[in-house]
C-alpha cells in the first residue's frame, strides 16, 4: 500500500513537471511558429469572438442546469424533490440537455456558416453505410438502432449522475472545426479526394485517367464510398463526411474507453483528452482518409477485446482500401492480436496442465464467490454456452467477405495502374520478388534518409526530432507537424500510458505474483462470465485485460519512432493512432488513488491552461493552412457554393474566358503550369507540372523531349494552361524550356491569350515584367494536337507540317518566347 502510494505521488509529480514544461514551450511554440501572428489576424478574431459567443452560452446553460439540480436535491422542495421527480420528467430534462447543449448550437452554427444541408444530407449517407456495415457485422438489419437506443439510455443515466458534463466542452472544438471546413480546402484533398468525380469513374475505375502522380493511385476506398456526394453542389457534403467520421471515432474511442472504465467521470475526461488532439481533429477538415483509417483500426481492437476475432482482423485488412501506411500499421496490429492469442492459448494450456494442482483451491474460491454474490456457477456455464451457441463464428462470415471483395478491388486497381498491388508501401520488397513498376509511373519518392547519415548524427537528429515533436514543432522538417500537432497535452499523456505499461510489466513479471491469488499472465483467473466481471469490477483487475492494448501501444510508438529517423519528411498525421492509443491507455486503468491523482492533476492543469492552450493551437492551425471561419450569410441556401466562389475568384484573377473554355467538358484533361493547390479547383480532370516533376511523380520526363511527348499521348492531354508568374520561377525554367521544345514539334495547336478576362490577339503578349506593372497576369491555353503524338508514341519521325500548320506552328513559337521571357 505504502509502495503504491509512494508510486502515485511520484507519478502525480512528475506529471506536474512534464505538464509545466509543456506549457512553457507551448508558448514559445506559439510565437515562433507564427501562429501568433495568425491569431491576431481579423479573420481569427472574428472566429475567436463567436466561439467567446458559444462559450458563454454554454456556460449560462451549465448553471442553469447546475442550479436545477440544486433544487432538486435541496430538502423542502416538494415537487422539486429528485426522488419523487417521475421518469418522464427525467427524460424531458435529459432532452432539453442534449437539444440546449449540443444540437441547437450545432444548428445555428450549422446554418450561419452553410454547412446546414450539408451536414444533413452527408449524415443521411453516413447513417445509410452505418447501417450496412452493422447489417453486414451482425445480421439484423434494425441493429444499429437497438444500438442507438442503448447509447441514449446510457447517456440518459450520465445526465440523472451528473457526469455527461465534461463533453459539453468537447463542443466547441467540433463547431470549430465545422465553421471553417469551407475555407480550409487542403492540397491533398483537392489532388484526390474532393475531385472523385473527375478523376475516379469517368473513363472506368481501373484506369489511371492520366494522373501520373503517386497519389491518384493510392487506395480509393474512402473515395468509392462518398462517390455518391461528388454530384451534390459544392465540396462541403464531402468535408461534412469527415465531420461524421470524427464524432463515429470520438464514439468509438468511448467504447473502447468503457470497456476498461467504469469510473464515469474518467470515461468522459477521456472523451474530451481525445478532442483535444489537433492533430485528430483538423484531420476532420480534410478529405484525407487518415481519419477512417483510424476508425477502423479502434473498431478493430474494440471488436478483438470483445472477443469477435475474425472480424476484428478483418476489419485491419479492410482499412487496407483506404491509405497506403495502413498496410503497416493496421498490420502491426494484426500482429499484436495473432501474439496475443497465441499468448491466450498458451496461458489455457497451462491452467489446464496444473488444473490438478489447483482443484481444491479453485473450488474453495468458487464457492467463497458464489457465497458473496449469490451466483450459481452452473447457471453461469449454461449461460455462457448459450451465448457462445448463439454467437457462431460464421455470423462473421458476411462481413469477411465483403472486405476480401472491397479491398481486393481496390487493390486490383492500384496493380493494374502501377503494376504492384500497393503504391509508396514496400515497393522494395515487390520489386524484388519479380514486380515491375508500370510506365511512366515512379514509386521510389519516399525513400529512407538515415543511411545518409552517420550513427551520432542519426542519434542527434532522432532526439532532436523527438523533443520538437512532443514540446517544439518548429522547423523545416517540422512544418507539417506543427499544423497537426497532438498538442500540449500529449507529452503528460504519453508520460501516464507508459506509467501504466510499466505498472502491467511489474504485474506480468514472472515470480512477483506467481503466490496463489496472484496477477501473473500465466496464472491469470480462469473465471468466465459474470464471476470474472465482478473480480475486474472489484479492483482487481488483470493484466490479461490490458495485454492487447499495451502491447499496440508498444508497437505502434515503436515504429512511429522508428520513423523519426527514417523519414525526412514527417507528418502529424503519421501518428495519431499512437496518439490515440496511449489516450486509451492513459485512462483506462488505476486503482482508485491513482485515479484521484490523475482527476486532481487535471482539474489544476487541464481546465484551463491546458484547454486555453489546446484551442488556440486548434483555432489557429490546419491542414490548409485556412485562418477565420466562413463568413456568415443570414440568408443562404444551406450549403457553400464554391462553384460560384471559383467563378468569382477567376473573375478577379482574370482568367474566367480560359476556365470557362477548359470547364466545357469535365473529362478534358489540363496539364496546368500553374499554382497549386488553385489549380485544382479548376472543374475537369486537371494535374499540375508538380505532380509530374515533384514529390510522387517522374522527374524523368523531363530529360527528353521524346519522354516528354510520350507522357502527354499516355495522360491524353485535350490542354497545356500556363500562368505567367508560375513559369516567372527560376525553379521552373526546365519547363520553359521543354514548352518551346514541344512547340517545336509541332504539339500545340489552337492558342488562346487571356487577360482581364478577355480573348487578347496573340501579337498582344507582354513579357512578365510588363505584365506584373500592369496588376494583371496574361494567361496562356494551349491546345494539343493529338494526331501529331502518335508518331513518338510508335517511335516514328514526326511528318512535315502542311503549310497552314507551319504558320500556327511558327505564331505559337513567338508567342511562347515572348510569353517565357
Amino acid at each position: 500500500m505504502a509502495e503504491g502510494r509512494r508510486g502515485s505521488i511520484v507519478k502525480t509529480i512528475a506529471g506536474g513537471g512534464i505538464g509545466l514544461l509543456s506549457l512553457y514551450f507551448f508558448l514559445l511554440f506559439f510565437r515562433d511558429s507564427g501562429n501568433l501572428e495568425r491569431f491576431l489576424e481579423e479573420k481569427t478574431q472574428v472566429a475567436f469572438r463567436e466561439m467567446l459567443w458559444l462559450f458563454v452560452y454554454l456556460f449560462l446553460c451549465l448553471m442553469g442546469f447546475f442550479l436545477k439540480r440544486k433544487m432538486q436535491n435541496a430538502p423542502g422542495k416538494g415537487a422539486f424533490l429528485r426522488r419523487e421527480a417521475s421518469g418522464e420528467a427525467i427524460n424531458r430534462a435529459f432532452f432539453s440537455f442534449l437539444f440546449l447543449l449540443f444540437i441547437l448550437p450545432t444548428l445555428v452554427f450549422a446554418y450561419l456558416h452553410r454547412m446546414l444541408l450539408s451536414m444533413l444530407v452527408s449524415g443521411l449517407w453516413f447513417f445509410v453505410l452505418a447501417l450496412l456495415f452493422r447489417f453486414i457485422t451482425t445480421g439484423r438489419p434494425l441493429q444499429i438502432f437497438k444500438d442507438f437506443k442503448w447509447f441514449l439510455a446510457f447517456l440518459e443515466k450520465d445526465f440523472q449522475e451528473g457526469t455527461l458534463y465534461p463533453l459539453v466542452f468537447a463542443l466547441p472544438f467540433f463547431i470549430l472545426q465545422m465553421n471553417r471546413s469551407n475555407v480550409a480546402l487542403d492540397y491533398d484533398s483537392l489532388r484526390y479526394g474532393l475531385r472523385s468525380a473527375y478523376v475516379l469513374f469517368p473513363e472506368g475505375f481501373f484506369s489511371a485517367h492520366g494522373q501520373i502522380n503517386s497519389v491518384y493511385s493510392y487506395p480509393k476506398g474512402l473515395e468509392l464510398l462518398t462517390y455518391p456526394l461528388n454530384y451534390l453542389p459544392g465540396y462541403g457534403f464531402l468535408l461534412s463526411f469527415s465531420l461524421w467520421t470524427y464524432l463515429a471515432l470520438a464514439l468509438v474511442f468511448g467504447l473502447l474507453l468503457f470497456h476498461f472504465q467504469k469510473n464515469r467521470t474518467k470515461l468522459y475526461l477521456g472523451i474530451l483528452c481525445f478532442f483535444l488532439l489537433s492533430s485528430v481533429g483538423n484531420m476532420s477538415l480534410t478529405m484525407k482518409t487518415d481519419l477512417f483509417t483510424l476508425l477502423l483500426q479502434l473498431s478493430a481492437l474494440y471488436f478483438f477485446l470483445k472477443r469477435k476475432r475474425l472480424q476484428s482482423c478483418f476489419l485491419l485488412f479492410f482499412s487496407y482500401s483506404f491509405k497506403p501506411t495502413a498496410v503497416v500499421f493496421s498490420t502491426l496490429l494484426g500482429i499484436v492480436f495473432l501474439l496475443t492469442m497465441l499468448l491466450e492459448c498458451f496461458g489455457k494450456r497451462s491452467i489446464k496442465t496444473n488444473s490438478q494442482v489447483n482443484t481444491d483451491r479453485n473450488t474453495n474460491t468458487n464457492a467463497s464467490i458464489n457465497a458473496k454474490t449469490g451466483i450459481n456457477s452452473n447457471i453461469n456455464t449454461n449461460y455462457n454456452r448459450i451465448q457462445a451457441k448463439g454467437e457462431k463464428w460464421t455470423s462473421e462470415l458476411p462481413f469477411v467477405l465483403f472486405s476480401l471483395v472491397y479491398t481486393g478491388l481496390i487493390t486490383l486497381r492500384t496493380f493494374l495502374i502501377t503494376g504492384l498491388p500497393f503504391s509508396t508501401t514496400f515497393t522494395g520488397i515487390f520489386k524484388a520478388i519479380g514486380f515491375h513498376v508500370n510506365w511512366p509511373f515512379n514509386l521510389d519518392a519516399h525513400v529512407d534518409y538515415s543511411g545518409e547519415l552517420s550513427f551520432s548524427e542519426s542519434a542527434f537528429s532522432f532526439f532532436r526530432r523527438l523533443f520538437s515533436f512532443l514540446f517544439y514543432p518548429v522547423g523545416e522538417d517540422m512544418e507539417h507537424v506543427a499544423i497537426a500537432w497532438s498538442g500540449v497535452l500529449f507529452p503528460l499523456i504519453l508520460l501516464f500510458a507508459l506509467w501504466q505499461c510499466f505498472s502491467l510489466g511489474r504485474k506480468c513479471l514472472p515470480g512477483i505474483n506467481s503466490l496463489p491469488g496472484g496477477n501473473s499472465i500465466l496464472g491469470r483467473n480462469s473465471f468466465s462470465g459474470r464471476e470474472a466481471f465482478l473480480c475486474r469490477g472489484s479492483g482487481d483487475d488483470s493484466p490479461w485485460d490490458y495485454l492487447p492494448l499495451s502491447l499496440s501501444f508498444l508497437v505502434i510508438m515503436a515504429f512511429s519512432l522508428l520513423s523519426f529517423v527514417m523519414l525526412w519528411q514527417i507528418d502529424g498525421n503519421y501518428y495519431i493512432l499512437w496518439e490515440s492509443l496511449a489516450l486509451l491507455l492513459c485512462f483506462s486503468g488505476g486503482n482508485l488513488q491513482e485515479k484521484r491523482g490523475i482527476i486532481l492533476l487535471l482539474k489544476a492543469f487541464f481546465f484551463f491552461p491546458f484547454y486555453l492552450a489546446a484551442f488556440l493551437s486548434t483555432i489557429t492551425t490546419s491542414w490548409a493552412g485556412a485562418v477565420g471561419f466562413t463568413p456568415i450569410d443570414l440568408a443562404n441556401k444551406g450549403y457553400y457554393d464554391h462553384a460560384l466562389v471559383e467563378l468569382e475568384n477567376q473573375g478577379e484573377k482574370g482568367s474566367l474566358s480560359a476556365f470557362l473554355e477548359m470547364t466545357k467538358n469535365p473529362r478534358h484533361h489540363v496539364l496546368a503550369f500553374a499554382e497549386t493547390p488553385e489549380c485544382y479547383r479548376i472543374p475537369c480532370n486537371v494535374q499540375s507540372i508538380t505532380d509530374v516533376e515533384g514529390s510522387g511523380g517522374s522527374p524523368g520526363l523531363y530529360d527528353s523531349p521524346l519522354y516528354f511527348a510520350w507522357f502527354l499521348k499516355w495522360s491524353d492531354t485535350d490542354y497545356v494552361y500556363l500562368e505567367q508568374s508560375f513559369l516567372h520561377d527560376e525553379r521552373e525554367e526546365r519547363a520553359g524550356e521543354m514548352l518551346l521544345q514541344m512547340a517545336e514539334e509541332g504539339i500545340f495547336q489552337s492558342p488562346m491569350l487571356v487577360e482581364k478576362n478577355k480573348i487578347l490577339p496573340l501579337d498582344g503578349v507582354k513579357t512578365f515584367s510588363e505584365s506584373n506593372g500592369e496588376g494583371a497576369e496574361q494567361l496562356l491555353l494551349l491546345q494539343i494536337r493529338k494526331e501529331r503524338l502518335e508518331y513518338p508514341w510508335e517511335e516514328r519521325p514526326y511528318p512535315e507540317l502542311s503549310p497552314k500548320e507551319q504558320m500556327e506552328k511558327d505564331r505559337i513559337l513567338q508567342l511562347l518566347s515572348e510569353y517565357l521571357r
